[in-house]
């Protein structure tokens, strides 16, 4: 096995980093980071502990509409656990998120799902207390 100590981060690619920003300052409430003067724009924000989510602007890289604005579960994403998916599930609704909701799960935890204008897709997974 390849030797690692933890999870550092993941990145997302985007076309538009004001879009990226509102999404993922504004809508899902990261807190953004100091970000190295790289070649191209993009923006840091922190997860839990210490790994983070690159956003990387990269115009060349679109996703198909069909993907963009259609859902499937078994589409890439990254998953973010939260101890209470029923106040998780308020807050994106109150935030105005389009919410994929599934509470009757195999898991038996409520998954949330949300997705960015570039229709990558982020996973807010937890307990609930909701039966369906």
């Amino acid at each position: 096995m390849i030797g690692f100590q933890t999870f550092s981060h993941v990145s997302v690619t985007v076309t538009d980093v004001g879009k990226a920003r509102w999404f993922y300052g504004r809508v899902l409430g990261l807190r953004e980071l100091p970000r190295p003067d790289f070649d191209f724009p993009g923006i840091w924000y922190a997860l839990a502990g210490d790994v983070q989510l690159h956003i990387i602007v990269n115009e060349q890289l679109i996703r198909p509409e069909a993907e963009r604005a259609g859902f499937e579960v078994r589409y890439p994403h990254f998953a973010l656990w939260s101890s209470d998916a029923d106040r998780t599930a308020g807050e994106l609704a109150a935030s105005g998120a389009h919410v994929h909701d599934f509470v009757s799960t195999p898991t038996g935890l409520r998954q949330l799902f949300v997705k960015d204008p570039d229709g990558n897709m982020i996973e807010f997974i937890g307990p609930t207390g909701r039966r369906e």
